[in-house]
């Protein structure tokens, strides 16, 4: 039966994580803008071999933040695998969530068995002029209070311009949207970036990887799958045809597939 924890990585802080399933660790981290729900269409299947953890980051979903404080993602990640009781486990994010893996992976390699990255970021990526300019955009909005704005913003963003052209799915990230409290942006100082560059220190990702993109995703996400395929050692790739950003809602079955296989 899925069981509720919450772990406190620092005072002010607390995660909301969901544990359910048995075999080896799998821990999934969801992207900019979603919860733990992002993995619904997967959950089941993922369950059903692993030892299999989602959880919401700081501030969001049903993960509270009442710090003001500078923190990394990676370290409360590391922090919720302690509270559980974890001490090393496949590791699965996607888009921000793949930035989150990567970081986590580079700083603690000893608790990474192997990785799975969908549509991931890099920290310090040079993102393209017109990645900025929306970023800019919803960044000021949402700091400026106007989180239903945001929203909308970010709902009709580039990123997810596939997505949308399916009813039921555009219904989907529409609705998870409206839940996200914008922290991402609102918050964006307080993240302490890592000590190196994620494109400098991509070869120490000496674990396997298997890396899931989607051939109609944006073209600063399609560089940042090559340079990744190009510049980690064990990597196994997956470029799913007509498929944008968001590989894991877009074709599920597909990706719950290729994810199952390279934990196998």
């Amino acid at each position: 039966m899925p069981e509720v924890r919450r772990v406190s990585p620092t005072a002010g802080v607390e995660l909301w994580a969901e544990v359910t399933g048995e075999g080896s660790p799998h821990v999934l981290v969801p992207g900019a803008g979603g919860d733990h729900s992002t993995w619904d269409p997967m959950w089941p299947q993922l369950t059903a071999t692993h030892h299999c953890v989602r959880y919401d980051l700081r501030g969001c979903g049903a993960s509270a933040d009442r710090t003001t404080a500078g923190f990394r993602h990676a370290d409360d990640l590391a922090a919720l695998l302690d509270g559980l009781g974890i001490s090393r486990t496949a590791l699965t994010g996607a888009s921000m969530g793949g930035r989150i893996a990567v970081d986590f992976a580079l700083s603690y390699p000893d608790r990474v068995d192997r990785l799975v990255l969908i549509s991931p970021g890099l920290a310090d990526w040079d993102w393209s002029d017109t990645w900025r300019v929306h970023w800019l955009e919803l960044s000021r909005t949402a700091r400026s209070g106007d989180l239903e704005r945001t929203r909308d913003m970010w709902f009709h963003h580039p990123l997810f311009a596939t997505a949308r052209r399916d009813p039921a799915m555009a219904a989907r990230l529409r609705a998870t949207i409206a839940a996200d409290a914008c922290r991402v942006w609102v918050d964006a100082d307080r993240e302490i970036p890592p000590a190196r560059p994620h494109i400098e220190a991509l070869p120490d990702l000496t674990m396997p990887v298997l890396l899931i993109t989607g051939t109609d995703d944006v073209q600063d996400f399609r560089l940042i799958a090559e340079i990744i395929t190009a510049m980690v050692s064990d990597v196994r790739r997956v470029d799913l045809p007509n498929t944008g950003h968001l590989a894991h809602l877009e074709r599920p079955a597909e990706t719950t597939a290729a994810i199952k296989s390279f934990l196998s």
